[in-house]
């Protein structure tokens, strides 16, 4: 059996179903009634799948507190299912292999169907450094071959489109697999992997993971700590100071928020500071807003907002620059992107005529720039076009992330301090989906695998360059937006400042009066008697 990254987007205009995997670690560390139903909240499932570590626990805990279906692979008599993505898409939670119908129509009425399992897991051999689908042998004996949907050109189509979605396997593994009879399957992670190098499977808390599936079989993933949900996900609240707040009242950050500092300060191990922390970042969250907190100010001058799309996070090559001159809805977009892999040089020096030029002198704003985009642009620059390395080096940059949270300036609303959940927070509304930056160097790699490997180059077909462009442009515009919002707090906050300045200024001549008044009523008395 053979197997190769999935690459397969979504239709564009594509509505998503979405799972929810719950670990069980989740429901032992934390309060699962508070992080649960906050991510249920913000994520809006379709269903709420249990994973390992104790999956088993999952249930139990949020039974009658949680508004939304929890089903189990493994679990029960026969299968559940639950339609969505606008009826397109069943997402059957299978108890057991042979609990699966001969016909998948009796179960799948809908354009493609999901088959949540725990049956598949990944054994990963330390010496012969090999990995392998463990039952999958068994899997495939054992359900009727309607259920293995085979995508080749040669054979007939299956009668419903299926995909495999597997609670045993880490949330990054995404493959279609090759059968011995030449069938295909395409088999997704959505939990954690039951055999890490050889060990058992890691106790330690695990992550949420949110799953997106559409109806041509695409599945995007994405991970979420569960200390971003809930009190813990309010900055500065550790589980001793959430077990405090819900002990004095404060279940949920929405109540936080409507509290006053002052009135946070009467809980435990919560002082004057903190309690001011705590208060707006709960602010920022709840009421979906910048919050400002402290007193640096902004870049003088118009920006230059920037987002680059890499091979991955070890960055070897910046292959696109996206750049927005303008505002969040009106201004415009540039895509300085590599035309070749043989020519790495050619959209650095683009980007940089522009900057020296139409740019010259106005500071370049990326979003967690100085944790990425800055240093992998400089590295490019210093490989490709050492010319105009003195000109980056020299440029004022400036970080919206790093500023606000690192340098405490300000207080982000969203379930994760990720560019794409602060900016629909906040209001942006993307125009692209099924995209994240992993599945764009996921395309990227898999498309120069596909060009350096090739007998004619020329052959190889291309990614979708301007679906890609355009997540990319999603990205500077959420990023304009979120800077936006900034300034509308600091112009706030600077205008709170002034307001207090002239309260204080009146109330220094009140008091001078009230001085003046008391002064000259006793030199009359003194004079008349």
């Amino acid at each position: 059996m053979s197997s190769t990254p999935s690459t397969l987007l979504p239709d564009s205009d594509a509505a998503a179903g979405t799972l929810l995997t719950v670990p069980g670690s989740v429901i032992r560390e934390f309060d699962p009634v508070d992080v649960v139903s906050d991510a249920v909240a913000a994520v809006n499932p379709d269903v709420i799948i249990p994973v390992d570590p104790d999956s088993g626990v999952v249930i139990p805990a949020l039974t009658g507190s949680i508004d939304v279906p929890v089903y189990q692979p493994g679990r029960g008599m026969l299968p559940q299912t639950v339609e969505a993505a606008n009826e397109n898409v069943t997402v059957v939670v299978s108890p057991s292999v042979d609990s699966l119908p001969d016909d998948p129509t009796s179960l799948i009425e809908t354009e493609h169907g999901y088959v949540v399992t725990d049956a598949l897991s990944l054994r990963i051999d330390p010496h012969d450094r090999q990995t392998r689908l463990d039952g999958l042998e068994a899997y495939i004996d054992t359900i009727d071959s309607a259920w293995i949907a085979d995508h080749s050109s040669e054979k007939e189509e299956a009668s419903v489109g299926l995909s495999y979605l597997s609670t045993g396997l880490r949330a990054s593994y995404n493959r279609v697999v090759s059968t011995s009879d030449d069938h295909h399957m395409s088999i997704a992670g959505i939990g954690t992997s039951r055999a890490r190098l050889g060990v058992g499977l890691d106790d330690s808390t695990q992550p949420l993971t949110v799953v997106s599936v559409f109806p041509n079989g695409a599945i995007t993933t994405e991970t979420i700590s569960p200390d971003r949900f809930g009190l813990r996900g309010i900055t500065g609240v550790s589980e001793t100071r959430a077990n405090h707040l819900r002990t004095e009242g404060f279940e949920t950050r929405s109540a936080v928020a409507t509290a006053s500092p002052h009135k946070l300060t009467t809980v435990p191990s919560i002082g004057n500071s903190t309690a001011e922390q705590i208060h707006a970042s709960a602010t920022a969250v709840t009421d979906e807003m910048v919050v400002s907190t402290g007193d640096r100010s902004l870049p003088t001058g118009d920006p230059v907002f920037i987002d680059i799309e890499t091979d991955g996070l070890a960055a070897s090559t910046a292959w696109l620059i996206g750049v927005l001159d303008g505002s969040a809805s009106s201004g415009n977009y540039l895509a300085f992107r590599q035309p070749g892999l043989n020519t790495p040089s050619a959209h650095l020096e683009a980007f940089m005529t522009w900057l020296t030029g139409s740019a010259r002198g106005r500071p370049v704003v990326a979003w967690n720039g100085y944790g990425f985009d800055f240093d992998v642009i400089h590295e490019q620059l210093q490989k490709h076009c050492p010319s105009y390395l003195d000109d980056w080096e020299n440029r004022y940059t400036f970080d919206p992330l790093y500023w606000g949270r690192t340098q405490g300036n300000a207080e982000f609303p969203g379930r994760t301090n990720k560019l794409e959940h602060v900016a629909t927070a906040l209001g942006w509304e993307p125009k692209t989906q099924g995209i994240n930056g992993r599945r764009v160097a996921e395309l990227y790699v898999d498309w120069r695998e596909r060009m350096t490997t090739a007998d004619n180059p020329e052959t190889v077909s291309p990614p979708p360059w301007d679906r890609l462009e355009a997540y990319c442009e999603d990205d500077v515009r959420g990023l304009a937006r979120i800077y936006e919002a900034l300034s509308d707090a600091d112009q706030a906050r600077t205008n709170d400042a002034s307001l207090q300045s002239g309260s204080d200024r009146n109330r220094d001549r009140d008091r001078r009066s009230r001085s003046s008044a008391s002064t000259s009523q006793g030199s009359l008395s003194d004079f008349s008697s």
